[in-house]
């Protein structure tokens, strides 16, 4: 059975207002530090506006956007999928959080990678069902999570499988807390090859990431974690862990630095919130 989809109605607005308002959102947090995005929501806008919004399809995002090789398949590479949900999701974030009496209200309805163009008294709040305003650890499984190995200078076999283990145990832990979690496998293997945190969150669909690093000095060790949202590289958490390193207490350590992590965030945390101030704690 042939499916077609009813193209959305020609803007209402002249095209100046559009791209005034186009600037109003760039400058926004949400889009300020994502070039992608920002390449996004133009292209789309601009062969809308040129009458070519029937030419908007997930190959020609892939390709022309996200600078896909002519060989993309998108049944086989959601790249296009993951950045239109991160651009729904920013854009929601975009006109809750401002007050401005913007104009003009852009969305990218669902199913669809075509822009409409409404009065806000007309809008429709499509707000990603899999995102929400307040993040904790008992969130459902479609909330999906990521750990990013921790970074740090060390040529110690020790010290590196201390990190490497936290990372895992890390991840193991949370993929207990009743969420979907990204392979630590594949984030190892991804952090090797992509170092911006805006690009990997995205490559593997995670909406909040950890990272952090862990620093030696002699035997003292200290585990910096922080708690990112990948949609809008907002820091929602951070906390420093400290204590004396040695052979015998590795696996104690981890142990410990897991538990505090997972309790620290079970609290929940306010996305519109400042980022939470960074604090050391030290393990006892």
């Amino acid at each position: 059975m042939l499916i077609t989809q009813n193209q959305p109605p020609a803007p209402i607005f002249p095209k100046e207002a559009i791209y005034e308002q186009l600037e109003r959102i760039f400058s926004h947090s949400s889009f300020a530090t994502s070039d992608i995005l920002k390449r996004f929501l133009s292209f789309v806008v601009d062969e809308t506006l040129a009458g070519h919004s029937n030419t908007i399809k997930e190959y020609t995002i892939g390709t022309q956007v996200l600078n896909k090789a002519i060989d993309f398949t998108p049944q086989h590479d959601a790249i296009v999928r993951i950045h239109a949900g991160r651009l729904r999701r920013a854009l929601n974030h975009y006109y809750k959080s401002t007050a401005n009496g913007d104009p003009v209200y852009i969305a990218i309805p669902k199913g669809s990678y075509v822009p409409v163009f409404t009065p806000p008294e007309a809008a429709v709040n499509e707000d990603d069902d899999r995102h929400h305003d307040v993040f904790t650890l008992h969130s459902k499984k479609h909330v999906v999570l990521a750990v990013i190995p921790f970074s740090h200078f060390e040529s110690d076999p020790l010290r590196i499988a201390f990190a490497h283990g936290l990372g895992v145990q890390l991840s193991t832990e949370l993929s207990h807390q009743n969420f979907s979690m990204v392979s630590y496998f594949t984030m190892s293997r991804i952090a090797k090859k992509i170092v911006d945190i805006r690009e990997i969150a995205p490559a593997v669909g995670a909406h909040f990431v950890f990272t952090g690093d862990i620093q030696y000095q002699e035997d003292n060790c200290r585990v910096n974690i922080q708690l990112i949202n990948a949609d809008t590289n907002q820091q929602l958490w951070g906390e420093a862990y400290q204590r004396k390193f040695n052979p015998v207490n590795v696996f104690g350590l981890q142990d410990l630095i897991v538990r505090k992590v997972i309790a620290a965030v079970a609290k929940p945390c306010t996305i519109d919130e400042k980022p939470a101030r960074i604090s050391m704690a030290t393990v006892a």
